[in-house]
Protein backbone atom coordinates (compact mmCIF):
# COMPACT_ATOMS: atom_id res chain seq x y z
CA UNK A 1 0.00 0.00 0.00
CA UNK A 2 2.86 2.33 0.91
CA UNK A 3 4.52 1.75 -2.47
CA UNK A 4 1.19 2.34 -4.25
CA UNK A 5 0.77 5.75 -2.56
CA UNK A 6 4.36 6.64 -3.41
CA UNK A 7 3.79 5.74 -7.06
CA UNK A 8 0.60 7.85 -7.18
CA UNK A 9 2.40 10.80 -5.57
CA UNK A 10 5.23 10.63 -8.10
CA UNK A 11 2.69 10.40 -10.92
CA UNK A 12 0.84 13.49 -9.68
CA UNK A 13 4.03 15.54 -9.42
CA UNK A 14 5.02 14.43 -12.90
CA UNK A 15 1.76 15.59 -14.50
CA UNK A 16 1.21 18.76 -12.41
CA UNK A 17 4.62 20.37 -12.74
CA UNK A 18 4.97 23.87 -14.22
CA UNK A 19 5.64 24.29 -17.94
CA UNK A 20 9.27 23.99 -18.91
CA UNK A 21 10.91 27.43 -18.94
CA UNK A 22 12.78 26.56 -22.11
CA UNK A 23 9.43 25.93 -23.83
CA UNK A 24 8.26 29.40 -22.73
CA UNK A 25 11.45 31.04 -23.99
CA UNK A 26 11.26 29.20 -27.29
CA UNK A 27 7.62 30.16 -27.86
CA UNK A 28 8.23 33.78 -26.79
CA UNK A 29 11.26 34.15 -29.06
CA UNK A 30 9.29 32.79 -32.00
CA UNK A 31 6.59 35.43 -31.35
CA UNK A 32 9.26 38.16 -31.17
CA UNK A 33 10.81 37.10 -34.46
CA UNK A 34 7.41 36.80 -36.16
CA UNK A 35 6.43 40.27 -34.92
CA UNK A 36 9.73 41.78 -36.04
CA UNK A 37 9.27 40.21 -39.47
CA UNK A 38 5.72 41.55 -39.77
CA UNK A 39 6.71 45.04 -38.67
CA UNK A 40 9.83 45.25 -40.83
CA UNK A 41 8.47 43.73 -44.05
CA UNK A 42 4.88 45.04 -44.28
CA UNK A 43 5.17 48.26 -46.34
CA UNK A 44 2.63 50.47 -44.58
CA UNK A 45 1.22 50.54 -41.06
CA UNK A 46 -1.18 52.87 -39.34
CA UNK A 47 -1.69 52.91 -35.57
CA UNK A 48 -2.69 55.07 -32.62
CA UNK A 49 0.10 55.96 -30.21
CA UNK A 50 -0.59 57.23 -26.68
CA UNK A 51 2.06 58.01 -24.08
CA UNK A 52 1.70 58.57 -20.33
CA UNK A 53 4.62 60.11 -18.40
CA UNK A 54 4.82 59.84 -14.61
CA UNK A 55 7.79 61.69 -13.14
CA UNK A 56 8.03 60.47 -9.54
CA UNK A 57 10.82 62.91 -8.69
CA UNK A 58 8.73 65.99 -9.38
CA UNK A 59 5.25 64.43 -8.92
CA UNK A 60 4.27 65.56 -12.41
CA UNK A 61 2.44 63.75 -15.20
CA UNK A 62 2.12 64.31 -18.93
CA UNK A 63 0.01 62.68 -21.63
CA UNK A 64 0.12 62.81 -25.42
CA UNK A 65 -1.77 60.98 -28.15
CA UNK A 66 -1.28 60.84 -31.92
CA UNK A 67 -2.18 58.93 -35.06
CA UNK A 68 0.79 57.65 -37.06
CA UNK A 69 0.97 56.41 -40.64
CA UNK A 70 4.36 54.91 -41.47
CA UNK A 71 5.61 53.42 -44.71
CA UNK A 72 8.84 51.83 -45.91
CA UNK A 73 9.86 53.79 -49.03
CA UNK A 74 12.79 52.20 -50.91
CA UNK A 75 13.35 55.26 -53.10
CA UNK A 76 13.47 57.75 -50.21
CA UNK A 77 16.63 59.12 -48.57
CA UNK A 78 16.37 57.03 -45.39
CA UNK A 79 14.01 54.30 -46.56
CA UNK A 80 10.81 55.52 -44.89
CA UNK A 81 8.21 58.25 -44.68
CA UNK A 82 5.53 59.08 -42.11
CA UNK A 83 2.68 61.32 -41.09
CA UNK A 84 1.88 62.20 -37.46
CA UNK A 85 -1.48 63.73 -36.59
CA UNK A 86 -1.75 64.89 -33.01
CA UNK A 87 -3.12 67.96 -31.28
CA UNK A 88 -2.14 71.36 -32.63
CA UNK A 89 0.97 70.26 -34.56
CA UNK A 90 1.21 67.65 -37.32
CA UNK A 91 4.33 66.23 -38.98
CA UNK A 92 4.74 65.02 -42.54
CA UNK A 93 7.97 63.43 -43.84
CA UNK A 94 7.86 62.33 -47.47
CA UNK A 95 11.25 60.63 -47.39
CA UNK A 96 13.06 63.80 -48.48
CA UNK A 97 11.82 66.81 -46.52
CA UNK A 98 9.77 67.23 -43.37
CA UNK A 99 6.89 69.63 -42.82
CA UNK A 100 5.97 70.74 -39.31
CA UNK A 101 2.38 71.97 -39.54
CA UNK A 102 1.28 74.31 -36.75
CA UNK A 103 -2.51 74.66 -36.75
CA UNK A 104 -2.50 77.36 -34.05
CA UNK A 105 -0.10 79.73 -35.80
CA UNK A 106 -1.31 78.53 -39.23
CA UNK A 107 2.29 78.03 -40.25
CA UNK A 108 4.29 75.30 -42.01
CA UNK A 109 7.99 74.91 -41.20
CA UNK A 110 9.90 73.11 -43.95
CA UNK A 111 13.05 71.17 -43.01
CA UNK A 112 15.15 70.27 -46.05
CA UNK A 113 16.77 66.92 -46.78
CA UNK A 114 20.21 68.52 -46.33
CA UNK A 115 19.31 69.79 -42.84
CA UNK A 116 18.01 66.37 -41.84
CA UNK A 117 21.14 64.64 -43.20
CA UNK A 118 23.39 66.86 -41.06
CA UNK A 119 21.69 65.74 -37.82
CA UNK A 120 22.24 62.03 -37.12
CA UNK A 121 19.73 62.13 -34.21
CA UNK A 122 17.06 64.13 -36.03
CA UNK A 123 14.39 61.42 -35.86
CA UNK A 124 15.60 59.73 -32.67
CA UNK A 125 14.71 62.85 -30.66
CA UNK A 126 11.10 62.93 -31.80
CA UNK A 127 8.48 61.64 -29.37
CA UNK A 128 6.87 59.39 -31.98
CA UNK A 129 10.20 57.56 -32.37
CA UNK A 130 11.09 57.19 -28.69
CA UNK A 131 8.38 54.63 -28.11
CA UNK A 132 8.59 52.97 -31.51
CA UNK A 133 6.93 49.58 -32.21
CA UNK A 134 9.31 49.07 -35.14
CA UNK A 135 12.42 49.34 -32.94
CA UNK A 136 12.06 45.94 -31.28
CA UNK A 137 15.17 44.56 -29.52
CA UNK A 138 17.33 41.90 -31.08
CA UNK A 139 17.18 38.45 -29.51
CA UNK A 140 20.69 38.84 -28.03
CA UNK A 141 19.74 42.12 -26.28
CA UNK A 142 16.90 40.61 -24.21
CA UNK A 143 17.69 40.09 -20.53
CA UNK A 144 14.43 38.45 -19.46
CA UNK A 145 11.31 36.95 -21.03
CA UNK A 146 8.00 36.32 -19.27
CA UNK A 147 4.34 35.89 -20.08
CA UNK A 148 1.57 37.95 -18.54
CA UNK A 149 -2.13 38.80 -18.79
CA UNK A 150 -3.23 42.45 -18.95
CA UNK A 151 -6.94 43.32 -19.14
CA UNK A 152 -7.68 39.70 -20.06
CA UNK A 153 -5.19 39.66 -22.95
CA UNK A 154 -2.28 37.22 -22.98
CA UNK A 155 1.02 38.95 -23.79
CA UNK A 156 4.72 38.18 -23.86
CA UNK A 157 7.01 40.65 -22.07
CA UNK A 158 10.62 41.17 -23.17
CA UNK A 159 12.89 43.13 -20.79
CA UNK A 160 16.08 45.00 -21.63
CA UNK A 161 18.14 46.65 -18.86
CA UNK A 162 20.60 49.50 -19.38
CA UNK A 163 22.82 51.49 -17.02
CA UNK A 164 24.30 54.92 -17.70
CA UNK A 165 27.84 54.98 -16.31
CA UNK A 166 28.04 58.75 -15.97
CA UNK A 167 24.77 59.14 -14.00
CA UNK A 168 24.44 55.65 -12.49
CA UNK A 169 20.80 55.62 -13.61
CA UNK A 170 19.28 52.23 -14.47
CA UNK A 171 16.57 51.97 -17.12
CA UNK A 172 14.43 48.99 -18.00
CA UNK A 173 12.55 48.74 -21.28
CA UNK A 174 9.73 46.20 -21.39
CA UNK A 175 8.12 45.33 -24.74
CA UNK A 176 4.69 43.67 -24.59
CA UNK A 177 3.77 41.67 -27.71
CA UNK A 178 0.40 40.21 -28.67
CA UNK A 179 1.12 36.61 -29.77
CA UNK A 180 -2.11 36.36 -31.79
CA UNK A 181 -1.98 39.64 -33.74
CA UNK A 182 1.84 39.75 -33.89
CA UNK A 183 1.93 43.44 -32.93
CA UNK A 184 3.36 45.56 -30.12
CA UNK A 185 0.68 46.28 -27.55
CA UNK A 186 2.70 48.38 -25.15
CA UNK A 187 6.23 49.58 -24.31
CA UNK A 188 7.13 50.56 -20.75
CA UNK A 189 10.26 52.48 -19.75
CA UNK A 190 11.15 52.62 -16.03
CA UNK A 191 14.06 54.72 -14.74
CA UNK A 192 15.69 54.07 -11.36
CA UNK A 193 17.93 56.32 -9.30
CA UNK A 194 19.47 54.02 -6.70
CA UNK A 195 16.57 52.09 -5.18
CA UNK A 196 14.00 54.72 -6.09
CA UNK A 197 11.85 54.74 -9.21
CA UNK A 198 12.32 58.19 -10.72
CA UNK A 199 10.15 57.99 -13.85
CA UNK A 200 7.72 55.66 -15.62
CA UNK A 201 6.71 56.13 -19.25
CA UNK A 202 4.03 53.95 -20.84
CA UNK A 203 3.57 53.87 -24.61
CA UNK A 204 0.34 52.21 -25.79
CA UNK A 205 -0.37 51.11 -29.36
CA UNK A 206 -3.80 50.29 -30.79
CA UNK A 207 -5.98 50.29 -33.92
CA UNK A 208 -3.28 48.76 -36.13
CA UNK A 209 -3.97 48.64 -39.87
CA UNK A 210 -1.46 47.17 -42.33
CA UNK A 211 -1.28 47.59 -46.11
CA UNK A 212 0.82 45.79 -48.70
CA UNK A 213 1.41 48.90 -50.83
CA UNK A 214 3.80 51.72 -49.86
CA UNK A 215 2.06 54.98 -48.99
CA UNK A 216 3.51 57.86 -51.03
CA UNK A 217 3.21 60.95 -48.85
CA UNK A 218 2.46 64.23 -50.63
CA UNK A 219 0.20 67.27 -50.88
CA UNK A 220 -2.93 65.16 -50.37
CA UNK A 221 -1.75 64.47 -46.80
CA UNK A 222 -1.61 68.15 -45.88
CA UNK A 223 -4.89 69.54 -47.24
CA UNK A 224 -5.59 71.34 -43.97
CA UNK A 225 -2.41 73.37 -44.30
CA UNK A 226 -2.59 74.49 -47.96
CA UNK A 227 -3.49 78.06 -47.01
CA UNK A 228 -0.87 78.31 -44.26
CA UNK A 229 2.19 80.52 -44.38
CA UNK A 230 5.33 78.48 -45.09
CA UNK A 231 8.80 79.26 -43.70
CA UNK A 232 12.11 77.44 -43.57
CA UNK A 233 13.77 76.19 -40.40
CA UNK A 234 16.23 79.10 -40.18
CA UNK A 235 13.53 81.78 -40.47
CA UNK A 236 11.34 79.93 -37.97
CA UNK A 237 14.18 79.99 -35.44
CA UNK A 238 14.62 83.75 -35.99
CA UNK A 239 10.89 84.30 -35.42
CA UNK A 240 10.90 82.31 -32.21
CA UNK A 241 14.00 84.07 -30.89
CA UNK A 242 12.57 87.49 -31.73
CA UNK A 243 9.56 86.72 -29.56
CA UNK A 244 11.60 85.93 -26.43
CA UNK A 245 11.35 88.17 -23.37
CA UNK A 246 14.60 90.08 -23.06
CA UNK A 247 15.97 92.10 -20.11
CA UNK A 248 14.51 95.57 -20.16
CA UNK A 249 11.85 94.68 -22.75
CA UNK A 250 8.37 96.21 -22.57
CA UNK A 251 5.68 93.48 -22.30
CA UNK A 252 2.39 94.17 -24.03
CA UNK A 253 0.48 90.88 -23.79
CA UNK A 254 -1.89 90.18 -20.92
CA UNK A 255 -2.21 86.38 -21.03
CA UNK A 256 0.68 85.37 -18.77
CA UNK A 257 -0.25 82.83 -16.11
CA UNK A 258 1.10 83.03 -12.56
CA UNK A 259 2.31 80.15 -10.37
CA UNK A 260 -1.19 80.11 -8.84
CA UNK A 261 -2.78 79.52 -12.25
CA UNK A 262 -4.14 83.05 -12.56
CA UNK A 263 -3.71 85.42 -15.51
CA UNK A 264 -1.60 88.39 -14.58
CA UNK A 265 -0.45 91.62 -16.20
CA UNK A 266 3.34 91.85 -16.27
CA UNK A 267 3.99 95.42 -17.34
CA UNK A 268 6.13 96.27 -14.35
CA UNK A 269 6.33 99.75 -12.92
CA UNK A 270 8.32 102.63 -14.30
CA UNK A 271 10.65 102.72 -11.29
CA UNK A 272 10.97 98.94 -10.77
CA UNK A 273 12.64 96.02 -12.48
CA UNK A 274 10.67 92.78 -12.99
CA UNK A 275 12.16 89.32 -12.40
CA UNK A 276 10.28 86.44 -14.08
CA UNK A 277 10.57 82.79 -12.98
CA UNK A 278 9.05 80.40 -15.52
CA UNK A 279 8.90 76.71 -16.43
CA UNK A 280 7.96 74.56 -19.42
CA UNK A 281 4.88 72.35 -19.69
CA UNK A 282 5.90 68.69 -19.39
CA UNK A 283 9.25 69.54 -17.72
CA UNK A 284 9.44 67.54 -14.49
CA UNK A 285 12.32 69.53 -12.99
CA UNK A 286 10.53 72.82 -13.80
CA UNK A 287 7.36 71.63 -12.07
CA UNK A 288 9.39 70.52 -9.03
CA UNK A 289 11.25 73.84 -8.77
CA UNK A 290 8.09 75.94 -9.11
CA UNK A 291 6.24 73.82 -6.57
CA UNK A 292 9.07 74.20 -4.06
CA UNK A 293 9.22 77.95 -4.69
CA UNK A 294 5.51 78.20 -4.02
CA UNK A 295 6.14 76.85 -0.49
CA UNK A 296 8.67 79.57 0.29
CA UNK A 297 8.16 83.10 1.51
CA UNK A 298 10.67 85.36 -0.22
CA UNK A 299 11.92 88.71 1.00
CA UNK A 300 12.27 90.67 -2.23
CA UNK A 301 14.68 93.56 -2.56
CA UNK A 302 12.99 96.93 -2.84
CA UNK A 303 12.63 98.13 -6.39
CA UNK A 304 12.06 94.57 -7.71
CA UNK A 305 8.85 92.86 -8.83
CA UNK A 306 9.13 89.06 -8.58
CA UNK A 307 6.62 87.12 -10.73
Amino acid sequence: MKYLLLAITILLFTHCEAPNSSDLDSDAISVLEATRSKILTTPTHHYRFTSFWDNRFSSSTYEESMEITYSWLPESDLGFGYQVLGGNIDLLYDGKEELKIDHVKRKVVRVTAAEIARDADYFANKLCFRGDPKALPERAEIDRVSDTIIHGKSLYAYSVFTKAQETNLVSSWVYFLDPEQKVVDRIRNISHAGRDTSQIIDYYFSDYAFADEPHVFGEADRTKSLAYREVNKVDDKKERNSGLIRPGAQLFRADYTSIDGEEQLIYGESDKKTVLMFGFIGCGQCAYALREMKKKSFAVKSGINLV
